[in-house]
Parts: structure tokens; C-alpha cells; sequence
């Protein structure tokens, strides 16, 4: 009969903690380590020679759990200099200062880990500059007010990021007011702010005294619930010297004035409330510095021809949602956008592409586009041709469900007749799918040829539709091998309709 297995105090409590041990117990765990390391191999003689029993294996099974937690405690994670582990927590936690979504925070996943990382992580005020309560957090209003405080207590005097979603518009009853409790306490600290908050409180925040924000770089703000009928009687006082992002989405009707915001500084404005014409224009005169603008505009039919210019040098990015079923000429008749090299337009139910109104505008700014976004406005086979010729550069385009695309259209493509630069084709609706795939094997046989040919040539590596099954079972095999040479297809489970913001 084998031997009794003998456990003293060490094998039973080593490894059941993340504590690290001074040098002199190390010592020891390394020799208890080796000596459980030889029993294990004489248990294996023993089995090998053919004398190992039941009460061996069972043994060995033990030494083998003692085993792994010895080397839990060994690891040499756990004896890393305090400088490397700051290194690699300021890499995990890279970029969640600008509301970068993560399924955890970053500081409290690590906190929990082991008493020596936390303490390291609570040492670290660059870790606690940052906080985002994104939609699903189980919080309650009292614990984001206690989450908040000690993380930005922790961060000391650091800038700081914040996304919060207060649901509640009662404050008497619950007796939680963030804007008393959290931003105005941390006011000049703040470089980005993403507020979803109740009617009160966004007064309240516009109301701030003169430099309370004065070091905010990004604000986006939500009204919770954006049902009031008319622009609200109230202006904001704040300045925001230091201010280049900007969202909004208050009430339905936004007017502008009632904000004193630098606007010449701003370089991203993107407005989810509607904006009438007239006033997007004024608001664009004082606009030089914009790089992306998204608007969505009412009262086109009411409004008469803007009489001045307006130059935007920098704008590379477009987003236009129209809300009237009006033509969208006199939104664009005013603009010069030279370096324009992406416009979206939306549109609730399809609107007819106006083809004058694009070259006029390709013909004032001589911009380069390389992204059109069509999937709301409808156009004519002739004029998907014009788009594509006038539009040389393109990289990216979506058509609307309505948009017929005949299939010598696809065979121009493909012969790269037009759209030699493109990349990725987006069509809404049902297609027939022998055309499309037509014309990327034709693609791929110029990408094929010498490089003198193909040099002028993008390859079409993605499209995006929606076709019958049958045609999907019958050219499965032409689907595979254009997969197989680098082509993306995807089919859609169901035909995409009129997008709505």
C-alpha cells in the first residue's frame, strides 16, 4: 500500500489568492514546488513499471492540483516591475478617453483582478480621467453620482471625459441633480461631454456661469425627451473657447442663435435637431473651420435664394437629412466645397435626384468625391451613368431600391468604361445577381492583366444587395470563386427599403 499523501499548511492555502509573497516565501514555494514535482514523477515510474494502484492515480491527481496552483503563485506575471504594469494598463485602457464603447471600464475590470494591481490602478490618475455609462449599465441614478465622484476624485486634477444617461425628469423625488453633483463641481476639467439629460438639467447646463467649460474640446448633448413644439425661450451663456465638436440634438427646431458657441472654431457640427434653411446658412458663413457637417434642414419651400457664397475650404464630410419633400437645390445653390470627398443625402420616403443640381456643385467647388451615399433619392439609369462620369474618383456609392441599374450599366462598370476607381457598390432592394457578378469577374480580369493596365484601375472588392435564393443556389459556385480571389458578397436575408435617420 502506497503511503498516506502528507499536506501540510502551505500546500493547502498556496494559490487560493492573487496576494503577492515577499522574496523569502517565494523561496520557499519554489522548493516545495520542485519536491510535489518529484512525487509526481516517482508516481509516474511506479504506474510505468506496472505497481501503480488506484490510491497512486488518486494521489497523483492531488499532486497534480497542487501543481497548478504553485504555479499560479510563479507566474511571472506576478513579479513584474510596477513601471511595466502601469505601461500595459495605460495600453488596455487606450482609447476609452473619447466614449470608445467596451463591455467593462477598463479601471474596474483591472481593479479586480488582485489586491497588488489594484493598488497600482488606484495610483494611476490617468486611468480615472475617463467614465461612459453607455445605454444597459445597471446603475442606479445614486450609484453613477458615487461611480462618478471617486473616479474623477482619482483622477486629480487630469482632464476629463464623460457619457451619462439620466433618465429620470423628477429631481425633487429622487433627489439626484448631476449637474450640481458631478458637472459643474468638475466643470473646468472637462474635455468631452456626452449628456443625455431631462429638460431641466439641459437648461441648467446652458445656464453655467461664463468659463465654467472653458477647456471642453467635444459636447454632445441629448434632450431625453425631444417632444417640445417650438424653440425653447432660453440662451446660453456659456463660451466654450476651446470647443471643436460639436452635437446637438435638443428640441425638434433648433435656432442657432440662441447658442453663443464659437462657431468659427468648430471643425465637426453634426445637428439632429431640424434646422431651418435660412438659418443653416447664416450659421455656415461662420463655419470656416468645418471638416464634417451633418444637418437636418426644413423649410426649403419657404425660403428664397441665399445671396451670398459660402466657402467651407476644409469640409471633407456631408451629411444632409432633408425633411421637406422639396427640391434640394437651394440648400446646395450657395456652397463651395472644394475639398469635398463625401456627401450623404437622406431623405424620409425617396426624392428624385436632381442631376443639376450635382453638377453645378462638382462645377463651383472642383472637389473630388470618393463616397455618395444615394440611398434615399432615386435616380435614373442615365443618370447613374452621369454620376459615374462626372464623378471619376468614386470609391463607394449606394443606390436607392428604386434606382434601376440595367445590366450594361454593371458591363461598363465592369469594363471600366466609368467608375474605374470604385471599391465597394451598395445597391438597396432586390437585384438580379447574374448581371452583378458579371461585372466583378470582368473587374478581375483586368486586375489580372500587366501593371501598366491596372494601375488606373481599383479592384471592386465588395458588394452589397439583396437577391432571390434560387439565383444564390444557381451561381453558388461563381459566388465562391470570387470569395476565394478577394471579393466580399453579401447578401442581405431581406431587401433594404428607404433609410431612415
Amino acid at each position: 500500500m502506497p503511503p498516506t499523501l502528507q499536506l501540510d499548511a502551505l500546500d493547502q492555502r498556496i494559490g487560493f489568492t492573487n496576494a503577492l509573497l515577499p522574496n523569502n516565501e517565494i523561496k520557499q514555494v519554489k522548493e516545495r514546488f520542485q519536491a510535489r514535482m518529484r512525487d509526481v514523477l516517482r508516481i509516474d515510474k511506479l504506474i510505468r513499471n506496472g505497481h501503480g494502484t488506484a490510491q497512486h492515480l488518486e494521489h497523483r491527481s492531488q499532486l497534480v492540483e497542487i501543481l497548478t496552483r504553485y504555479q499560479v503563485v510563479l507566474a511571472p506575471h506576478k513579479r513584474l516591475p510596477v513601471e511595466i504594469l502601469q505601461q500595459i494598463f495605460r495600453y488596455v485602457c487606450q482609447g476609452y478617453n473619447d466614449s470608445f464603447p467596451r463591455y467593462q471600464d477598463p479601471p474596474l475590470l483591472l481593479c479586480r483582478v488582485c489586491s497588488s494591481w489594484r493598488f497600482v490602478i488606484i495610483n494611476m490618475p490617468e486611468i480615472w480621467k475617463s467614465l461612459h455609462f453607455f445605454t444597459g449599465h445597471p446603475y442606479s441614478r445614486s450609484q453613477k453620482l458615487d461611480i462618478v465622484r471617486l473616479w474623477f476624485s482619482r483622477a486629480g486634477s487630469l482632464d476629463l471625459s464623460l457619457t451619462l444617461t439620466d433618465e429620470v425628469e423628477d429631481t425633487e423625488r429622487h433627489g439626484v441633480d448631476f449637474l450640481k453633483g458631478v458637472i459643474a463641481p468638475f466643470s473646468k476639467q472637462f474635455i468631452y461631454l456626452h449628456l443625455v439629460l431631462p429638460t431641466y438639467q439641459i437648461q441648467g447646463f446652458f445656464s453655467l456661469p461664463p468659463g465654467s467649460l472653458d477647456a471642453l474640446e467635444a459636447l454632445h448633448v441629448v434632450n431625453l425627451k425631444v417632444t417640445m413644439p417650438s424653440i425653447p425661450q432660453w440662451t446660453s451663456s456659456l463660451t466654450l473657447p476651446s470647443l471643436r465638436r460639436l452635437r446637438l440634438h435638443l428640441n425638434p427646431l433648433l435656432d442657432p442663435k440662441v447658442f453663443v458657441m464659437p462657431w468659427h472654431q468648430l471643425e465637426i457640427f453634426q445637428c439632429d435637431s431640424n434646422l431651418q434653411l435660412e438659418d443653416c446658412h447664416h450659421l455656415l458663413l461662420n463655419c470656416q473651420k468645418l471638416t464634417m457637417f451633418h444637418v437636418r434642414i426644413y423649410g426649403i419651400k419657404y425660403t428664397t435664394p441665399f445671396p451670398y457664397e459660402i466657402h467651407l475650404p476644409h469640409l471633407i464630410n456631408l451629411s444632409v437629412y432633408l425633411c421637406d419633400k422639396e427640391s434640394y437645390d437651394l440648400f446646395f445653390l450657395p456652397l463651395i466645397l472644394p475639398y469635398l470627398r463625401s456627401l450623404t443625402l437622406y431623405h424620409f420616403d425617396g426624392l428624385s435626384w436632381s442631376s443639376g443640381m450635382y453638377t453645378n456643385l462638382l462645377d463651383r467647388s472642383k472637389c473630388s468625391l470618393e463616397e455618395l451615399y444615394l440611398g434615399t433619392v432615386d435616380t435614373h439609369p442615365d443618370q447613374v451613368i452621369r454620376i459615374l462620369e462626372l464623378t471619376p474618383l468614386l470609391r463607394s456609392i449606394t443606390f436607392s431600391h428604386k434606382t434601376d441599374i440595367p445590366p450594361e450599366v454593371y458591363a461598363r462598370i465592369g469594363r471600366a468604361e466609368f467608375g474605374q476607381h470604385l471599391e465597394q457598390l451598395f445597391l438597396k432592394g432586390t437585384r438580379r445577381l447574374e448581371p452583378i457578378l458579371n461585372m466583378l469577374e470582368m473587374r478581375q480580369v483586368l486586375s489580372w492583366e500587366d501593371n501598366e493596365s491596372r494601375s488606373a484601375i481599383s479592384k471592386l472588392t465588395f458588394i452589397e444587395t439583396f437577391c432571390s435564393q434560387d439565383e444564390i443556389k444557381t451561381h453558388s459556385h461563381r459566388i465562391q470563386s470570387l470569395q476565394n480571389n478577394g471579393v466580399i458578397i453579401s447578401l442581405l436575408n431581406s431587401p433594404e427599403g428607404y433609410f431612415l435617420l
